[in-house]
């Protein structure tokens, strides 16, 4: 009798719909040579204290409960932990944000068909998998490019944050609070389409 491998998923994601969703999507079809096994953490800090390894990790930075994102801080710090996994950003903020040291970015927008397809191609880029190459799965909207600091002060404007308390988390002053939410509105303006006020939202939600 053949052993099937068992991969072992880390979903990141304070959204605990998204890994019922990935989930549903990966066992939907029985796999005769492996089994997945999905396990879905709500912070990076709760994920650091797994001591498993995992094979795939799924992160969105922008459902992680805290209103600063340091998506490529925290990658380094997944990777730094579980050196073997493939990361792969499944979020909202892609086209938003520039992404570092992953595997891959794959965008919520994208069609129930992309993301079948999206998952074919991470099983077959488990670390036991022969050849990896890098999966981007994006929509059509251009990129806006917003630093850290950018997305970070919108959010806390959506948070009710007063400016004042936003400079504080972020270290820095409140002239600089402001500097970072003209230069976000005005990346943002640049890319402006029909989605333009939807496209604020997602960031800031």
């Amino acid at each position: 009798m053949t052993m099937k491998e068992t991969i072992h998923v880390a979903v990141i994601d304070s959204c605990e719909f998204t890994m019922i969703g990935l989930q549903y999507l990966g066992n939907r079809e029985p796999d005769a040579h492996r089994d997945v096994i999905f396990h879905g953490f709500s912070n990076i800090e709760d994920f650091l204290l797994s001591e498993r390894t995992w094979d795939i990790v799924i992160y969105d930075p922008l459902n992680i409960g805290s209103f600063m994102i340091t998506p490529n801080e925290d990658i380094l710090r997944i990777k730094e932990k579980q050196p073997a996994a493939r990361i792969y950003i499944y979020s909202l903020s892609v086209g938003f944000l520039k992404f570092k040291h992953v595997d891959g970015v794959i965008n919520k927008r994208v069609s129930l068909g992309d993301i079948k397809a999206m998952w074919q191609i991470l099983m077959s880029q488990t670390p036991k998998a022969l050849n990896h190459y890098n999966v981007s799965i994006t929509t059509r909207q251009r990129p806006a490019r917003l630093s850290n600091e950018e997305a970070s002060v919108l959010r806390g404007y959506s948070c009710n944050l007063k400016t004042k308390q936003i400079a504080r988390q972020l270290g820095c002053n409140v002239r600089l609070v402001y500097f970072y939410k003209n230069n976000a509105m005005n990346k943002l303006k640049a890319v402006r389409g029909p989605s333009f006020y939807q496209s604020i939202r997602w960031i800031l939600n």
